[in-house]
């Protein structure tokens, strides 16, 4: 039976995500309906950009929630914590044993993350992308990489796509092998890189070999990470993970996003 207070629950905790937001969504939205608009044409009031963005942004969460929600399940795949919270559970047995995998996998992903984008892509990128990229999540600013990165992305992603991928594989093996899961994870990961593209070369990145590796494969290393915690201790250490790969990175981002300008 399809469990609507879980999928209404987890549609929720995505909402502040979506809002928070809106500034660098609707920047993106008017840059590309600019670019594509007729001459004669007149571009939608903010108001009207708005609606359209976080009612796309909703739709993409719902639809990733409620895959999550009607196959997760079947697949072995789990979300303890939000399932205590919708069914009165114990919320404190339910997040124990994800927060020192989360914190584990966060903090030491996070090091390898930043060691790889500063000590390896990032002296081999050219100027206007550094700046564009940098300057892209800058805009962001620390709650949206919290609440849209840490939330919203991972019930997309790993909530939506990876059990989605998962029990299609299972499908085809019998049974969700570690095998399986782990191509699911992979295949997943490479979408979420691929995400992320079209928001960064709006904001100005150029199309280089080095920019499509980094994209690819450092946001692979995060799915890596995260699709684990969420196979092997729930959605809210990959959520708690993702949110600190951001807190350990960011002083990064502020300190040379502050040299380069």
């Amino acid at each position: 039976m399809f469990n609507w207070a879980l999928f209404l629950c987890l549609v929720g905790v995505c909402i502040p995500g979506a809002l928070v937001t809106i500034p660098q969504a609707l920047s993106t939205i008017e840059k590309t309906i600019l670019s594509r608009l007729p001459a004669d044409k007149k571009i939608p009031s903010k108001p009207v950009l708005i609606v359209l963005s976080v009612a796309q942004s909703l739709i993409l969460v719902a639809i990733a929630a409620a895959v999550g929600t009607a196959l997760a399940y079947r697949v072995d795949l789990q979300a303890p914590f939000f399932e205590a919270l919708v069914s009165d559970g114990p919320l404190l047995s339910a997040l124990r044993p994800q927060i020192v995998p989360a914190l584990t996998g966060g903090v030491g992903g996070a090091i390898i993350f930043i060691a790889a984008y500063y000590l390896i892509f990032r002296p081999r990128l050219d100027a206007q992308t550094v700046k564009s990229m940098e300057k892209l999540r800058m805009g962001l600013g620390i709650w949206s990489r919290l609440l849209y990165g840490g939330i919203f992305e991972e019930v997309l992603t790993r909530w939506g796509l990876l059990s989605l991928f998962v029990w299609l594989g299972a499908l085809l093996a019998g049974s969700p092998t570690a095998v399986v899961v782990w191509i699911a994870i992979v295949i997943s990961g490479v979408l979420f890189g691929l995400g992320h593209f079209p928001s960064y070369l709006a904001a100005g990145c150029k199309k280089t070999p080095v920019f499509f590796g980094l994209m690819i494969s450092l946001n692979l290393w995060g799915s890596l990470i995260f699709g684990w915690l969420f196979w092997q201790c729930g959605l809210v250490a990959a959520m708690l993970a993702h949110m600190l790969f951001h807190i350990v990175w960011l002083p990064f981002d502020l300190y040379f996003y502050k040299r380069s300008t």
